[in-house]
């Protein structure tokens, strides 16, 4: 019933997307992934490649700023293809472009392009600071779906603040209206903390209907990245159910939008890639199960889909002690019997 009452409002939007991608196949993986799901097998929905960290903005509650994670040189153009014609071969339906700021890369295009002639719904995530006209026009002739724009508070001063970022808001709504131009679905990602849950989040929803995007994702803290530490900006049973009477407006989707509502990580239906080819249950979980680079994608999801019996529900299990050991203890065993998978018979263990 939860389920249900979580994925019934979102299915218009999918419908909008799967309409507008003008690929016969992006239908043909949706028939494929339902009759994969139907034969028990579990199935990787949606894949986020955060393709690079680096950023212009400094935002205080990134979750992809870890000391000392994903650290070396980008994977290129090409290992970030492969990756794509991997998640393409077992099933996936969507893929979210991330970082960082996607856009800093040179071949952004290239990859969403390469992504939509694979099937796959595409999606990219930026603070919209590069989307230029020029940016939107090619991201639309690539086959991109979707872009979502961050927007900490409809305040242009307050959001430049937070984004450590002078202009970036006025970039942001010109980035959108180029969006519009180009008949890119637009989505707004909002943030909600202790600070603006009390009347913040409705008004980034009226910016929202007053430039009319199609639809509206607030965010919640997560101790990971630069709030690793920091216990306290973790929003309480009250605010939470505060943040989900937004469900009401028809544009808006939230983070765990029932108490009862399993992560979508214990629920085995979304796979990041990092930059340097770690793979992780999910971009605010700083704990790599493998490494592309290393071995294939398949056998990495397969061993980690397989073993992780962490179940939480109404709630990210980075904001729960217990919860992230386990997941560190997971990503430990992972990676140990990657390591025994790779030394093949008659082959000398590395020194």
């Amino acid at each position: 019933m939860d389920f249900l009452k979580a994925t019934l409002p979102l299915l218009p939007r999918v419908a909008r997307l799967y309409i507008t991608n003008h690929s016969p196949r992006a239908f043909l993986r949706a028939f494929v992934h339902v009759c994969l799901k139907a034969a028990g097998r579990t199935v990787v929905e949606s894949a986020i490649l955060a393709i690079t960290y680096r950023c212009q903005a400094h935002c205080p509650h990134c979750y992809a700023h870890v000391e000392g994670f994903g650290v070396g040189p980008e994977m290129s153009t090409e290992e970030f293809r492969e990756v794509l014609d991997q998640l393409k071969a077992f099933g996936t339906l969507n893929v979210l472009f991330t970082g960082g700021e996607p856009l800093l890369r040179g071949d952004t295009f290239d990859l969403v392009a390469h992504a939509h002639q694979a099937g796959l719904l595409t999606r990219l995530n930026t603070n919209g600071y590069l989307l230029t006209r020029h940016c939107a026009a090619e991201l639309k002739r690539a086959g991109l779906n979707q872009c979502g724009i961050s927007i900490d508070d409809a305040d242009p001063s307050v959001h430049d603040r937070l984004r450590g970022l002078p202009g970036a808001f006025e970039r942001a709504m010109q980035g959108f209206r180029y969006l519009s131009e180009c008949r890119i679905d637009k989505k707004i990602l909002g943030y909600v903390t202790h600070e603006n849950i009390d009347g913040g989040p409705e008004r980034i929803i009226e910016l929202g209907r007053k430039i009319k995007v199609n639809s509206i994702y607030f965010n919640i803290p997560f101790l990971a990245g630069r709030w690793s530490d920091h216990q306290e900006e973790v929003l309480s049973d009250k605010e939470m159910a505060s943040l989900r009477r937004l469900l009401k407006y028809p544009l808006v989707s939230i983070e765990f939008p029932t108490p009862h509502i399993l992560c979508c990580a214990c629920a085995k239906s979304i796979i990041t890639i990092n930059p340097v080819g770690d793979v992780l249950p999910c971009p605010a979980v700083p704990v790599a199960v493998g490494n592309v680079r290393e071995e294939p994608l398949s056998p990495i999801w397969h061993r980690h889909a397989s073993a992780l019996r962490l179940k939480t529900r109404g709630r990210c299990p980075m904001n729960d002690e217990r919860e992230r050991e386990v997941l560190r203890e997971h990503a430990a065993a992972m990676r140990a019997r990657s390591s025994r998978s790779a030394i093949r018979p008659g082959k000398p263990a590395p020194s």
